[in-house]
């Protein structure tokens, strides 16, 4: 396919595994993710459990949970991005929701209201509660169309919150996960060691997509921008639903990266960019950034720590929540901002996020002026979730941005 072919999201993945036609792994990739909606949707056509969940950063945790208990994490922003503005408007003009919600919202309202009269669709979503507020008028306007959804309730760490009450937390959430695997199984009991046997997957594939990230520091063009946003926001928080594939696949890329010789010259000209925020769902903004020259070498959702292997493993799940935990103030950020900007050399921040999410409009304006008086150029951009591709204007301005710099 060639660029000036591409019209939607799903080119722009049909063209960048033409791009890379010169790696297996990534064209591999690649598949995974196109295939992953329809194979999900297969399987549990087949008889096999699927519960829509966030399951779309690498911090997320619920992928070990379910896939201990013989269940596919369906991850919701997936079902978004098949959405148009035909799917959104099911939000406004059904579900009466006001015109400035969110529109990744909206794309799921207007996604799960196409599938509830289908008796061969998932109908059961796991929500977090505290995660936005918008999203909990979503669920209870689906539980209210018959879809059987479970919020289990989820209280962010504050700074310095340690000690007894870190230790009353954990407790809590413990809680809170036998009352989800209840839900999801319809008992308590649950195999503990095949969800230990989880949780070392899912760290080692943190620590694979780490050396992953590492390895693209001295050849950041062998994996261009879009495929290595999607391997990690996506890939390392649901496998694609094929965790032995997704994990040998990640394998081969590490290989790969490894073998390929490092190219000092062309390393002179990269320009490396932090990105901070949601995956963009406007393809193009990755082959605008790449075209100018660009590499997105860090990530506000790249691998922090890992789960404990020291300690019983709904434990492990409720440490890792608090202990990863990136949002609530703004401030709680920085500092893992500031190393991310230190371990890539960044010459520069792009700042995304959704139409009509507030918080995160308020949290990209905040991290602008803190970086800007660190002398830390940046570009705030905000995007529409549903299909359709990037406006010219926001090209220009990706683009103008990322030449500025080099």
């Amino acid at each position: 396919m060639q660029f000036e072919d591409v019209k939607n999201a799903r080119d722009y993945i049909v063209y960048s595994q033409g791009m890379h036609s010169y790696s297996k792994a990534i064209t591999k990739m690649m598949d995974l993710y196109l295939s992953y909606v329809p194979y999900v949707e297969r399987a549990h056509q087949e008889g096999k459990k699927a519960i829509f969940c966030s399951a779309l950063y690498p911090t997320t945790w619920e992928a070990p949970l379910l896939y201990a208990l013989d269940t596919i994490p369906y991850a919701t922003g997936e079902i978004g991005r098949l959405s148009d503005f035909r799917v959104m408007q099911i939000a406004e003009d059904y579900y009466q929701f006001p015109i400035e919600t969110c529109s990744m919202v909206k794309c799921l309202v207007g996604q799960w209201h196409i599938r509830k009269d289908d008796p061969g669709a998932v109908k059961r979503i796991l929500g977090v509660s505290s995660g936005c507020e918008p999203f909990n008028m979503a669920w209870e306007t689906m539980k209210m169309q018959g879809f059987d959804v479970h919020n289990p309730d989820v209280i962010y760490r504050a700074k310095g919150v340690d000690g007894e009450r870190l230790e009353n937390l954990i407790k809590f959430f413990i809680r809170q996960l036998y009352r989800t695997i209840e839900w999801v199984s319809g008992s308590r009991e649950f195999d503990e060691e095949k969800l230990r046997l989880e949780i070392q997957r899912k760290n080692r594939l943190l620590e694979k997509m780490r050396k992953v990230l590492e390895l693209r520091l001295k050849r950041p063009y062998y994996i261009r921008s879009l495929p290595t946003i999607l391997i990690l926001n996506s890939g390392v928080a649901n496998y694609f639903a094929r965790p032995e594939e997704f994990e040998a696949t990640l394998d081969l890329l590490i290989e790969e990266l490894e073998n390929i010789p490092v190219d000092e010259e062309e390393n002179k000209k990269v320009i490396p960019l932090l990105w901070v925020g949601t995956t963009a769902q406007e393809f193009g903004i990755y082959e605008a950034i790449d075209q100018a020259g660009g590499a997105l070498l860090g990530f506000r959702s790249s691998p922090n720590k890992l789960f404990r292997e020291d300690v019983p493993p709904l434990e492990a799940i409720a440490y890792y929540l608090y202990d990863n935990q990136r949002a609530g103030a703004e401030i709680y950020m920085r500092r893992f901002l500031d190393e991310e900007l230190g371990r890539i050399n960044a010459r520069g921040m792009i700042l995304y996020g959704i139409i009509g999410c507030s918080y995160n409009s308020v949290e990209r304006e905040m991290h602008r002026n803190y970086f800007h008086q660190k002398g830390i150029p940046s570009i705030n951009l905000e995007g529409a979730f549903q299909l359709g591709g990037p406006t010219g204007q926001v090209l220009t301005r990706v683009k103008a941005f990322t030449e500025m710099l080099s």
